[in-house]
C-alpha cells in the first residue's frame, strides 16, 4: 500500500514541468536541512556537558589564574630575595676587610709601643723624611702613639721647628717659616691608639737641615715635643702603618 502512494506521488512528480521539480526539490532540501540541524540541538543537549562539568570547568579555570599569580609572586620574592642576598655578601666582604685592616693596625701598634714598653700617653714614635724631586719641598710622616690605658681620643695640631745651618751660621726655622699660610695653624691629629700625619713643607735656599723638633699641641694638654736627627728621618721615609 505504501509502495503504491509511492509510486503514484512519484509518477505525478515526474509529470510536473522541469521548473516546478526544482523548486520542490529545493524545498525539501531546506525541510531536511531544518530536520538536521533541530535533530542535532536535541542530541547536544541529551549528551552535552551536565552543569556540574562546566561549574567544574569554571572552577578550574579561576584555580589556574590564582596560581598563575601565586608563581609571580614567588618570582618576585626570589628576586628580593638574591638582592639582599647579594648585599648582604658585599657588606660581610667589606666587613672582612675593615678586620683585616684593624688587625694590620694593631700588630703594626704593637710593634709600636712593645709588650714591655711605659704606657706615658701621647707622644711621638718617629718621623720619616722624603724629598719632593726638583723643587725644595719636603714630605713628612710622623707617627704619634698614645699608649695611656684607657686615654680618651687625642685631638689637637702637630707643628715642626728645623734646626740648621744658613750663611754659615746656626739657624732655626719655625712652623711659620716652613708651611704654606693654609696650613700656618699646624697640621691637625685626631686618634685613639696611633695615627700617621703627613703633610709637607718648603726649606729656604742655602739652608741645611740637622735636626727636627717635632711638637704636639693636644687640646686640653701640655705640648709635647721631641728632637729627631735629620739623617734618621730620611732613612725612615716610605714608612707606612702596614705591617
Amino acid at each position: 500500500m505504501a509502495s503504491t502512494i509511492f509510486h503514484h506521488w512519484l509518477d505525478q512528480f515526474r509529470a510536473l514541468p522541469p521548473t516546478r521539480q526544482r523548486w520542490i526539490r529545493g524545498v525539501l532540501w531546506a525541510i531536511a536541512l531544518i530536520v538536521v540541524f533541530v535533530a542535532g540541538l536535541a542530541v547536544g543537549r541529551t549528551f552535552g556537558l551536565p552543569d556540574d562539568l562546566q561549574a567544574r570547568a569554571h572552577r578550574l579555570a579561576a584555580t589556574n589564574a590564582a596560581l598563575e599569580d601565586q608563581l609571580q609572586g614567588l618570582q618576585q620574592q626570589q628576586q628580593t630575595n638574591a638582592t639582599a642576598l647579594a648585599a648582604l655578601r658585599s657588606s660581610l666582604a667589606n666587613r672582612d676587610a675593615e678586620l683585616q685592616k684593624l688587625r694590620q693596625e694593631q700588630a703594626f701598634y704593637a710593634r709600636l709601643i712593645g709588650l714591655d714598653s711605659n704606657r706615658s700617653g701621647l707622644g711621638i714614635h718617629s718621623m720619616a723624611l722624603a724629598p719632593v724631586t726638583g723643587t725644595r719641598a719636603w714630605n713628612f710622616t710622623v707617627t704619634l702613639v698614645n699608649t695611656a690605658e684607657n686615654a680618651d681620643a687625642a685631638r689637637g695640631t702637630l707643628t715642626l721647628a728645623i734646626d740648621g745651618v744658613r750663611d754659615g751660621k746656626l739657624a732655626t726655622l719655625a712652623w711659620s717659616d716652613l708651611a704654606a699660610p693654609a696650613a700656618s695653624g699646624g697640621v691637625p691629629f685626631a686618634f685613639k691608639f696611633f695615627q700617621q700625619v703627613r703633610g709637607s713643607f718648603m726649606l729656604p735656599t742655602g739652608f741645611v737641615p740637622t735636626r727636627v723638633t717635632v711638637t704636639l699641641h693636644p687640646e686640653g694638654g701640655e705640648p709635647v715635643s721631641r728632637r729627631i736627627d735629620w739623617k734618621a728621618a730620611l732613612d725612615r721615609q716610605g714608612e707606612t702603618a702596614t705591617p
